[in-house]
């Protein structure tokens, strides 16, 4: 797929739709395996300030931009991406195609009630979906947990467990299950299950999801601190490369005149 590049990430440029049918076509119809990374400007800020888990995120098949400051400064950068690919739509969709083609799904996440919930929603409202393990986030021992992903089989491992822990661990083990699309999810369990709303149409429509998110919980706005701190990392970043790009062509350009 068409791919932009913001600060070192490689992000998909497509709107959902396009994504899902490249996913559903290229990768769940061939049971090829795939590991996307649903990236916001927190992340990607997390990413700038530790190389290591950069190279976990570069590492996936798909960096999606799960945040409208993402597209944002993709524009600002010249690199424009075509729109944001929120984590919590494709969750939806791999859903609905885990259902029509009876694939097996694996939860891992969240709280212990919260898992069990979105568990219990998935067998009501997706009967043909082969729920074939879950385990909450809060499990010790995480190699156990990919022990038994890998002993189930999944075709679909939907990993919530909030940056960079889910990442790592898609990273760290994937290779136990191969066959399988792998994707960090963040807190999408916990709206999936109706612990906590999402913004309503209209808000998500005009790219306000993070308004809805600040005032309904009014202590996440430490985190939006580190959107600016993006913005001004990826600005600072452009400007070092153009500062590098540009004496290189003078030189070149006084080269052919001296010629």
């Amino acid at each position: 797929m068409q791919t932009e590049q913001i600060h070192n990430l490689s992000y998909v440029s497509a709107d959902l739709s396009g994504f899902m049918n490249h996913l559903e076509q290229s990768y769940i119809n061939r049971r090829a395996g795939a590991y996307i990374a649903t990236v916001n400007p927190e992340i990607g800020y997390a990413a700038i300030k530790d190389k290591s888990y950069s190279d976990v995120l570069s590492s996936a098949d798909f960096i999606l931009p799960d945040g409208i400051g993402v597209v944002m400064m993709s524009k600002l950068t010249n690199n424009r991406l075509k729109s944001r690919i929120a984590g919590y739509d494709v969750f939806i969709n791999l859903l609905k195609i885990a259902n029509d083609k009876k694939k097996r799904v694996f939860l891992y996440g969240a709280k212990k009630e919260v898992n069990q919930a979105v568990a219990d929603r998935i067998s009501s409202e997706y009967p043909d979906i082969n729920l074939v393990g879950c385990s909450d986030g809060y499990a010790k021992d995480k190699e156990a947990v990919a022990k038994r992903i890998a002993k189930s089989k999944p075709d679909m491992v939907f990993v919530a467990l909030g940056y960079p822990h889910q990442e790592r661990f898609i990273y760290q083990h994937r290779h136990l299950f191969p066959q399988a699309i792998a994707i960090g999810l963040g807190g999408s369990f916990d709206v999936f299950s109706g612990t906590v709303k999402r913004a309503p149409n209209w808000l998500i429509r005009l790219n306000l999801e993070w308004l809805y998110r600040l005032a309904t919980n009014p202590s996440r706005w430490k985190r939006m601190m580190n959107i600016p701190k993006y913005a001004f990392s990826v600005l600072k970043e452009q400007r070092v490369q153009k500062q590098s790009y540009y004496p290189e062509q003078v030189k070149e350009q006084s080269k052919q005149i001296d010629a």
